[in-house]
Order: C-alpha cells, then sequence, then structure tokens
C-alpha cells in the first residue's frame, strides 16, 4: 500500500511538472503596496461598509481594489456577497479574483482542477459582459485577466474582440475619454500582443506600450501600475 502510495506521489509530481510548463504551475501574485490615496479609500469603505453592510457598490469598491492589490481572500467574500444579487460588474471582479486564485493554487490533479476554476471563472467574466456589453470597466475587467492568460475559455481571441471594442469606445468619446482608462487599455493590449508571439504581434505590442508612454508622460503612476509596467516590459524583452 505504501508503496502505492509513493507511485501514485510520483506519477502526480510527474503530470504537474508536465503542466506546469504548459503554464499551469502555482504562480505567485505578490501583494502590490497601496498608495496613500488608497489607503484612505480603504478606511473610507470600510466605514461606509460598517454602517451598509450589504451595499453591493461598496462591496464591489473594496472587493476590488484588494483584487487589483493581490489580496485575494480578502477580496472573495465580498465579491461573492455582492455579486449573489446578480450584478455584473461585481460578477466580474469575482470571475478575474478566482482566475487569479486558480492560477496562484498547487492542484495535484496535474492541474485539471487549476484548469476547470479557471474556466469556469472565464464563464462567469463572459456572462458578465453579456449581461452589461457596454460597461467599459467589465471590459476592461475581462481584458486585463484574458490577456496574460491565453488558456482554454481565457482566449487572447476574446481579448482581441475587447480591443475593438474600446478603439470604438474611444472614437466615440473622443476627448472626453478618461486617460486612466486609455493608459490601462494601451498596458494592458502590449502585454496581449507580446503574450501572442510572433514578429508581427511584437510589433503592436511596441506600438501599445509607444502610445502608453506618450500618454503618461509627467504623470506619476501608482505602485499597481508601475507593476503591470514591468510585467509588460518584461514580455517585450523576451520577445525582442
Amino acid at each position: 500500500m505504501k508503496k502505492l502510495l509513493i507511485l501514485l506521489s510520483i506519477n502526480l509530481l510527474i503530470g504537474n511538472v508536465v503542466a506546469w510548463f504548459m503554464g499551469a504551475a502555482p504562480i505567485d501574485f505578490e501583494p502590490v503596496p497601496y498608495s496613500q490615496q488608497e489607503q484612505e479609500l480603504i478606511t473610507e469603505l470600510k466605514s461606509e461598509l460598517a454602517q451598509s453592510g450589504d451595499d453591493i457598490a461598496l462591496q464591489t469598491q473594496l472587493g476590488s481594489l484588494y483584487s487589483l492589490h493581490n489580496h485575494l481572500n480578502d477580496a472573495e467574500p465580498l465579491l461573492e456577497s455582492a455579486a449573489s444579487g446578480q450584478d455584473a460588474t461585481a460578477l466580474a471582479w469575482l470571475s478575474g479574483t478566482r482566475a487569479k486564485q486558480a492560477g496562484a493554487m498547487f492542484d495535484p490533479l496535474m492541474g485539471l482542477r487549476k484548469l476547470y476554476l479557471l474556466h469556469s471563472a472565464c464563464s462567469d467574466m463572459d456572462r458578465a459582459v453579456a449581461m452589461e456589453p457596454e460597461n467599459f470597466e467589465i471590459r476592461m475587467v475581462r481584458l486585463a485577466t484574458y490577456s496574460p492568460t491565453a488558456v482554454m475559455n481565457c482566449s487572447l481571441e476574446t481579448a482581441f474582440s475587447d480591443e475593438a471594442w474600446f478603439k470604438q469606445y474611444f472614437q466615440r468619446q473622443g476627448a472626453m475619454a478618461p486617460l486612466e482608462l486609455k493608459l490601462q487599455f494601451n498596458l494592458t493590449m502590449s502585454i496581449a500582443y507580446a503574450k501572442a508571439g510572433g514578429s508581427d504581434n511584437q510589433q503592436e505590442a511596441n506600438r501599445y506600450m509607444a502610445l502608453y508612454q506618450e500618454l503618461s508622460r509627467g504623470s506619476e503612476q501608482p505602485p499597481l501600475v508601475l507593476q503591470q509596467l514591468a510585467a509588460a516590459n518584461a514580455l517585450l524583452t523576451e520577445g525582442s
């Protein structure tokens, strides 16, 4: 019996090594420092939630902030509660959080459970977009989740369909489009194209990075954006 367990453990380990090379390795989502403004916002949101604990908007705001900074265990219960009322924005953030949790987990089943959880998270993300297809926040959450993932139904093809949507959105909004949204879009698309591979995609990745750098010139970026920027630059360096 002991020998059987040892063999089973070895087989599972080998299976996981293969799965890790396919992108199923546990990913370390290190916590990102909060800016002073974000710390103040967290204090304010906590205070308001203490008085209105069932407020979906407050739960989503605080949960999304936790999720962005990789405090996933703090984010999930807030977003789960908010999404229980079929709120599309909360569902999108919950799906993004669960996609991260799937990526961070160690899966002794050769990555099968990890892929199942990721598939479920991305299905819920697509459902959130279908609920409110014109909501740019939900679109951006999906774009930012799918761009670095590129696994199963969390596909780059979907990310590129969101790219087309945002291009039309920015064209309609013109100068009224928020600068922060443009910056996030350009940075995320740079990651997506770098992840896609190939010389043509690499050129697109560089183009989006140049647009980001041009728009962000002279502005101070918070730690969260700086982390994303470092990830994008790493991908661009690997692909060059």
